[in-house]
C-alpha cells in the first residue's frame, strides 16, 4: 500500500544517506586469534574453555565509538552472537554468556553506550547458527533440534531487542532456523517498529547484504557491501593482506556512485585494541570524508556512475567526479548523459 511504501521510505532515509558504517566481529575467537570459525576445527568444549580468559581492557567500546567517528562511519554492527554460540551480553537462555564469564561484563551494552555517545547509529549482528548449543544429542532428530533452536534464536531476539533501547538495525548472519522467516520478521518488528532487517534470514528483509563481492542491488532496492580490511572477520594474528587506503575509498565511492553503503569491518584484538594497520586505513579514509564527504553521503544512484578515470555521485544539480587517477590540471570527461546531469 501507499502508506507502507511511506513508512519504508522513512525508516530507511538514514541508511540509504548513510554511506559508511563500521563492522565489529568481536567474541571469544579472538583469543584464538584464528578468525571467528574456529569452532568449527575444535572441540566445541575446549574452545568455550577459553571464554573465562575474555577481559577486554576498560573503556574499549569508547575507544571504537571515537575510531567510527572519526573515520566518518554513520553506523555501527556488533556481534551479540556468532557461530560459536558465545553471547556478548546478559541473557537469561544460556549461561554460555559474558556476564557468567570472563570479566562478567555485558559488552553489548558498553559497546550501545559508546556508540550512542557518538551520535552514531546502533545495529546488532546475531548468527542463528549455533555450534556449541545445537550439537544433536544421543536419540535427538533433526526435526526436533531445528525446533529448539527456533526457539532459542527466537528468544535471544526477544532479549536483544526488548533489553537496550532503540536499536535501529538488526544484522542476521544466515537462514531462519526452521524456515519460518515471516514470522521472525514480525517478532523482530513489532518490539522495534522503526528497526531496518537485513535479507539473511530469508523473503522479507529491508535490504541486501552482499559480502567481499561488489553486487548492487536492483534500482529502488537498499543495500550494502560488507567487506574486510584485510581477509579476516575476526582477529586472526598472521593475516597481514591489508586493502590500501586508496582501495578503500575507491570502494567507499563505488558502492555510493550505486546507491549503497560500505559496511567495513574491523577485528579488536581479545582486549578490545586494534590492530594498528586497521586504525590507520580508517583514519585515513576519515580525513578524505572532511574535505570530500559532501560528495558520499546523501548522494543519490545514477544509472550510469562510471568514467573511464573513476565514478561520479550526485546530490541535487551537483555532480561529484571522484578520479582514481588525475593525470594533470585539466580532464575532460564524457559519456554525461542527461539522466546524469538532469539533477532533481
Amino acid at each position: 500500500s501507499g502508506r507502507e511504501r511511506g513508512m519504508r521510505i522513512t525508516k530507511m532515509n538514514w541508511f540509504e544517506e548513510a554511506k559508511f558504517g563500521m563492522f565489529i566481529n568481536w567474541g571469544v575467537y579472538a583469543l584464538w586469534g584464528q578468525g571467528e570459525c574456529f569452532i568449527e576445527y575444535m572441540d566445541a568444549d575446549e574452545y568455550a574453555g577459553k571464554a573465562d580468559e575474555l577481559n577486554p581492557c576498560a573503556g574499549f567500546a569508547a575507544r571504537w565509538a571515537k575510531l567510527a567517528r572519526m573515520a566518518g562511519m554513520r553506523y555501527v554492527v556488533f556481534t551479540s552472537k556468532h557461530e560459536d554460540g558465545f553471547c556478548n551480553f546478559a541473557t537469561g537462555i544460556t549461561d554460555f554468556n559474558s556476564t557468567r564469564h570472563g570479566a562478567k561484563r555485558d559488552y553489548l551494552r558498553e559497546v550501545i553506550d559508546a556508540f550512542r555517545a557518538e551520535g552514531i547509529r546502533i545495529g546488532i549482528y546475531h548468527a542463528p547458527l549455533d555450534l556449541y548449543h545445537n550439537r544433536l544429542k544421543a536419540g535427538e532428530t533433526v526435526d526436533a533440534q531445528r525446533v529448539k533452536f527456533k526457539a532459542q534464536f527466537h528468544g535471544l531476539i526477544r532479549e536483544l531487542l526488548s533489553n537496550y533501547g532503540l536499536i535501529d538495525l538488526l544484522w542476521i548472519d544466515g537462514r531462519h532456523p526452521t524456515g519460518e522467516a515471516e514470522e521472525f520478521y514480525r517478532l523482530a518488528r513489532d518490539l522495534q517498529p522503526e528497526i531496518i532487517i537485513n535479507d539473511r534470514a530469508g523473503p522479507g528483509g529491508d535490504y541486501e547484504t552482499p559480502e567481499n563481492v561488489f553486487a548492487p542491488a536492483q534500482p529502488g532496492r537498499a543495500w550494502e557491501l560488507c567487506t574486510t580490511i584485510n581477509d579476516s572477520w575476526g582477529y586472526r594474528s598472521h593475516d597481514y593482506n591489508y586493502k590500501t587506503v586508496n582501495q578503500l575509498i575507491f570502494l567507499l565511492s563505488n558502492c555510493a556512485s550505486h546507491g549503497g553503503n560500505l559496511l567495513l569491518n574491523i577485528s579488536p584484538l581479545a582486549d578490545g585494541s586494534v590492530p594498528a594497520e586497521q586504525e590507520e586505513r580508517l583514519l585515513a579514509i576519515g580525513d578524505w570524508l572532511r574535505l570530500n564527504g559532501e560528495s558520499i553521503y546523501g548522494v543519490k544512484r545514477l544509472d550510469n556512475a562510471y568514467t573511464c578515470d573513476g565514478r561520479i555521485t550526485r546530490k541535487g544539480r551537483k555532480l561529484y567526479l571522484h578520479n582514481n587517477y588525475w593525470q594533470g590540471s585539466r580532464q575532460i570527461v564524457t559519456g554525461l548523459t542527461s539522466e546524469i546531469l538532469g539533477g532533481e
